[in-house]
């Protein structure tokens, strides 16, 4: 019964991501603003993260690991982030909340989350006379400073399939601000996570759909912006190696969007490396973390301590054009 359903969910992934083929005016990055990531953990392995992410966090990386969430008496997850992107002039934040229902057999874990991304300090400018161009008699003034808001909400659930496998769905909805232009619209992201050794090596495999069945935003100007899907497959050690201390972890996971984006990049091999995402975690007696990546060709790095029921983490991400990302965050399972 496992498998067929297994089976069933990859032919309904593969069904879903053919359909966005057919919707016409897509934006190529509508849906920016919602594909940064959440918590530090993942951005410190490189983004590599859809394959481990478990607690709140799963209701970005993959819904699937919503079913990873817990350990005995403690059925509730909680979680916060804060970053600071480009010189500090994006703040991006995350909170979210997950509740495993174990009065069951096999029990589902739901979870409910909020992402937001806002630009502050925009300037609107004016001339002083509109009926003639800008110029030196005629310079332009900044009027007013402004604010552009994004905001999501993700609601999500995660079953677990027997002793090794895991899926998961959530549904949000978007929301944008910008001066007196609105756009609101809603999507789906679908994932699986299957445990499964190779030569003895204990290993978990992901394979996710972010905007699975293309999300949209609607505008209040009566504009349409269409969200294609990502696809987005991972292969980590579920235990790690032991070495002197503790253990070590690693994550390779591939993103690839269902619409090409290779004419921004220079060269193939660039436009490949930009969908890989590679990570590595090493744990000291389970209590501190030190974490390197490589996500889409920029550098990452991280730390965390768990004390008991709270983790806290740091995050470091470089970038080749861009100026570089800060980003913290804490959990506590209840």
């Amino acid at each position: 019964m496992t498998a067929k359903l297994i089976n069933f969910f990859l032919r309904a992934t593969i069904c879903f991501c053919l359909l966005p083929a057919i919707v016409n005016g897509q934006s190529k990055y509508a849906g920016e603003p919602f594909s940064i990531g959440v918590g530090a953990r993942g951005l410190g392995m490189g983004s590599a993260f859809h394959t481990l992410a478990t607690g709140p966090e799963a209701l970005y990386w993959n819904p699937a690991g919503l079913s990873r969430t817990g350990s005995a008496g403690r059925p509730n997850g909680l979680a916060f982030m804060h970053s600071e992107r480009f010189g500090g002039e994006v703040s991006y934040n995350f909170v979210g909340y997950t509740h495993r229902l174990e009065k069951r057999e096999t029990p589902f874990t739901v979870g409910l989350g909020l992402i937001h991304l806002g630009v502050g300090s925009i300037p609107v400018t004016s001339v002083p006379d509109p009926a003639r161009p800008p110029g030196d008699d005629n310079r332009p003034v900044i009027e007013r400073y402004v604010s552009k808001n994004d905001y999501a909400v993700v609601a999500g659930l995660g079953r677990k399939l027997g002793e090794r496998h895991h899926v998961g769905a959530n549904i949000k909805l978007l929301h944008q601000r910008y001066l007196d232009v609105t756009a609101t619209g809603f999507g789906f992201d679908l994932g699986a996570v299957f445990a499964a050794e190779i030569k003895g090596v204990p290993l978990l495999w992901s394979v996710s759909a972010r905007d699975v069945t293309t999300s949209f935003l609607a505008f209040s100007t009566g504009k349409r912006e269409y969200i294609k899907p990502w696809i987005s497959a991972g292969v980590a050690t579920a235990e790690g190696f032991a070495v002197p201390g503790g253990r070590v972890r690693g994550a390779f996971e591939l993103s690839i969007p269902v619409e090409s984006r290779r004419k921004n990049y220079r060269s193939d091999s660039r436009y490949l490396m930009s969908l890989v995402h590679l990570g590595a975690e090493y744990s000291l007696y389970e209590r501190m973390f030190l974490r390197a990546g490589l996500d889409e060709n920029n550098p990452s790095f991280g730390a965390g301590f768990s004390l008991r029921a709270l983790v806290a983490d740091y995050a470091w991400a470089g970038h080749r054009d861009l100026e570089q990302t800060h980003r913290v965050s804490m959990g506590y399972s209840f």
